[in-house]
């Protein structure tokens, strides 16, 4: 029972001395500031020195943005070390820090220290305190006067900033220039960019596919449907393309109309042409088969009716391409 008291005793002795050394240990923290007075905004360099010890895991504090209230922390600086005969004996770890407010500091930092050997008996130190005053910039009442705030000073407009503001409005009245083009010829269906291909006149093309129709000679092959719809197609794209009247998307009867509604029928018998579309519309619908003269006398009314509409200043033009066409009109019917 006595040997046991003895052992007890002498293990609490021996914890008591280790923990005792191990605070000991521990104060090689060493917390300094390179000023102790300073003006608002100035730099001072916060020194944390710890003496290196191998028995000791310890790590250095991780400043914020806001070292304590009213500190801000400027830069981090690296670790520097101390070496003696190669062997590094001390690590510095050194901060840069400022104030933008008057008055006393002080800072000090809670450090964690393990022993490698026992991790679960660590320890929480505190450093020593620094200190340091922030002093603003003293202002002499006696001699100090206050004026009011300066107006802005008008400068005289350069050369430059007028050539400027010239080319900005040339740029700009380009700009809307160019779309105000580009969506015409959008709008036209020509080609956006290059010269558009010149348009050729209505009566030209109805021209040259009555032209290609009597050379085909439908009616002559029992093609009489088919030979109707050319007819009449080449007459409505014409109506389209030189009264603009959407020709293509309407009956007959409602062509005939807007013929009377515009005058047309003043320019060419209005019964002739009444009298082509309705042959053409039995023929296409209701089978009706014509004589060879209606076919000749529909043929005839359609080429007359685009002679006789034509724009007056390509009358020598026409004249040209109906005297080509009659002449091939002649040789077919003559073969």
């Amino acid at each position: 029972m006595t040997k046991l008291i003895k052992y007890i005793v002498l293990t609490g002795c021996l914890l008591s001395f280790a923990n005792k050394n191990f605070s000991q240990e521990v104060k090689g923290f060493e917390l300094s500031i390179n000023k102790d007075t300073i003006l608002i905004g100035d730099h001072i360099t916060l020194s944390v020195k710890y003496k290196f010890n191998p028995y000791l895991i310890t790590s250095f504090p991780q400043l914020k943005d806001t070292v304590v209230p009213g500190v801000e922390l400027v830069r981090d600086l690296p670790i520097d070390t101390v070496r003696n005969q190669n062997i590094i004996s001390e690590y510095v770890k050194k901060y840069i820090i400022t104030s933008f407010d008057s008055g006393h500091y002080f800072i000090m930092f809670p450090i964690v220290v393990e022993n490698p050997d026992n991790i679960e008996n660590s320890d929480t130190i505190m450093s020593n305190i620094v200190q340091f005053h922030v002093n603003t910039i003293p202002i002499d009442t006696l001699t100090y006067k206050m004026y009011d705030i300066k107006k802005p000073i008008d400068y005289p407009v350069t050369l430059q900033e007028i050539l400027f503001w010239i080319f900005v409005i040339i740029i700009g009245i380009s700009l809307v220039i160019a779309a105000i083009i580009l969506y015409r010829r959008w709008k036209n269906k020509q080609p956006l960019f290059g010269r558009a291909k010149p348009k050729i006149p209505p009566h030209i093309i109805a021209f040259k596919e009555l032209s290609t129709l009597r050379t085909e000679k439908l009616w002559q092959q029992g093609k009489v449907k088919l030979y109707y719809t050319r007819i009449t197609d080449i007459i409505r794209k014409y109506i389209e393309g030189r009264f603009s009247i959407p020709a293509m998307e309407k009956t007959s009867d409602e062509i005939l109309a807007d013929i009377k509604k515009n005058k047309i029928d003043e320019m060419y018998s209005f019964d002739k042409l009444r009298e082509m579309f309705y042959t053409s519309d039995l023929a296409k619908f209701a089978k009706y088969q014509p004589s060879p003269d209606e076919n000749e006398e529909s043929f005839k009314t359609a080429f007359e009716f685009v002679t006789s509409t034509q724009p007056k200043e390509e009358e020598k033009d026409a004249e040209e391409t109906t005297s080509v066409t009659e002449d091939k009109i002649k040789e077919e019917t003559n073969a």
